[in-house]
């Protein structure tokens, strides 16, 4: 009879063990979450506000420094908010056409809030290089502009298109407005393999994502704007016509 006594005490303290290591695992991976999400979310104050034509200039105060932020243009943001934002790139001697105006540094910011970012720590914190290219959409099959070029053929006989002008028809992915005083465009036809497939076009023209357009731009090899923009291949001062909405 004590023989199955002590079998069942065991049981019982072998399952009260299990349960208390799972809690513990439980409260380390809540506090491994907030840690990541405490250690790339940034909370500031609302100082100051300019607004430009394509985005809208925060000076914010985050730990008792003064930081700029640029952010897709807002109307309501108001001094004093208090905003919490993680993806951002900084920008050195930027100068805003808009604004007539030099910052000595100025922060890009992608994903801004008014309630504390939850972050996937699979996906890290910081703000993708700009030579990092929006992902393959598998869905995008757009048929070549007459007398155009897809992007899988410029890329695949691009040094013989150095220097020239060419028109390529496809759709846009990623557009970021305003910078070093041009736009830039990202777009996709369908074609390419699973390196080459995103082209970044560079244009005084606006465009928004989703449209199919028709641009007719230069193409450039192994350009370096600074500021960590650097491009294998581009297309400069380029044309951008909308054709659809998608």
């Amino acid at each position: 009879m004590n023989y199955y006594k002590i079998i069942l005490f065991a049981v019982i303290i072998g399952l009260l063990f299990v349960g208390c290591s799972d809690d513990k695992k439980e409260e380390a991976a809540k506090q491994t979450n907030q840690s990541e999400m405490s250690a790339r979310s940034h909370k500031v104050v609302v100082k100051d506000v300019l607004q430009a034509s394509a985005y809208t200039y925060l000076l914010v105060d985050e730990l008792g420094d003064e930081v700029w932020l640029a952010v897709t243009k807002r109307d309501n943001i108001e001094k004093g908010t208090t905003l919490y934002y993680d993806d951002a790139m900084e920008m050195t001697n930027f100068y805003s056409t808009d604004l007539d105006r030099t910052f000595e540094s100025v922060l890009f910011v992608q994903t801004i809030g008014d309630q504390p970012l939850t972050v996937n720590p699979s996906m890290g914190g910081m703000m993708p290089h700009p030579n990092v290219k929006p992902e393959a959409d598998a869905n995008i099959s757009v048929k070549p502009a007459d007398g155009g070029v897809t992007i899988a053929q410029l890329f695949e006989n691009k040094k013989s298109y150095e220097g020239k002008s060419v028109k390529i028809r496809a759709q846009v992915v990623k557009v970021n407005l305003g910078i070093m005083g041009r736009n830039w465009i990202h777009i996709q036809d369908g074609t390419g393999d699973g390196i080459n497939y995103d082209l970044t076009v560079t244009s005084n023209d606006n465009a928004r994502v989703g449209e199919v357009i028709v641009v007719e731009g230069f193409v450039t090899l192994d350009k370096d704007f600074g500021s960590g923009y650097k491009y294998d291949i581009i297309l400069e001062d380029s044309k951008v016509k909308p054709e659809t909405t998608m």
